[in-house]
């Protein structure tokens, strides 16, 4: 599904050149939730962009679906998946439903095929109720799950997650992550995690990538379950 050789990305800050991420090699099989996490600075966060095209790497390779990432594949590879942000970034001047739809407009796809869709997604993540909501009368999970609802409009086989909850409280939490759970075992749809929260990652993924100071530690499968531990590795390790 997703294949990761020999990655390095620098970045020049205050006219240094800083490693972000050295040497990074992961294989992230089709079904997975697989979580990448780290403290803040660790180059999680940069991974992610690396992985979704958002930025291009120095050195190394990405495939998605057994073809090169590339600036010039990017606008097909993409297609095929779908991005759920720490922020939400719904736009407040439409309403829910126009929300979900907002990738098929950008598409230039007929959105009245896709109506009924996005309609029953919403139903689905348990708005069945706020179609026509504004966005800004909505509470941080009820923004959360019409965002998950649009990245579920295009069926998308692989879906990220920048920090998903970590605008929410301990209870929509739970809530989110169940709910993506279900996405992955409903539609076998692989999802990306990043977080620094262990709890969020133990909760949800399969096999999880620890990364310290751009370098993975270590990558590990598990079952997933609830944990509360201050250390990465003790945390996966004993579970």
């Amino acid at each position: 599904m997703i294949k990761i050789e020999n990655l390095y990305k620098t970045y020049k800050i205050d006219g240094h050149h800083t490693d972000v991420l050295k040497d990074i090699n992961i294989d992230i099989k089709a079904g997975d939730v697989f979580g990448i996490v780290g403290k803040t600075g660790s180059g999680k966060s940069t991974l992610l962009r690396l992985i979704n095209g958002f930025i291009v790497p120095d050195q190394g390779s990405i495939y998605i679906n057994n073809e090169l990432l590339t600036k010039q594949s990017r606008k097909q590879i993409i297609k095929e998946t779908s991005m759920i942000f720490q922020n939400y970034n719904l736009l407040n001047n439409l309403n829910a439903i126009d929300n979900v739809l907002l990738p098929i407009k950008l598409r230039k796809l007929d959105v009245k095929k896709y109506y009924v869709k996005a309609v029953e997604l919403l139903e689905f993540v348990g708005l069945k109720n706020h179609l026509t909501s504004n966005i800004s009368n909505l509470s941080g999970g009820e923004k959360q799950r019409v965002a998950i609802a649009r990245a579920l409009i295009t069926n998308p086989k692989i879906i990220f997650c920048d920090e998903p909850t970590s605008a929410l409280d301990d209870e929509t939490t739970h809530e989110v992550l169940s709910l993506l759970k279900t996405i992955n075992k409903k539609y076998n749809t692989t999802i990306i995690i990043v977080s620094h929260n262990i709890n969020v990652i133990n909760m949800m993924c399969n096999r999880i990538a620890i990364i310290e100071e751009g370098i993975i530690n270590d990558i590990i499968s598990k079952t997933p379950t609830p944990l509360k531990f201050s250390s990465y590795r003790e945390a996966i390790v004993n579970d």
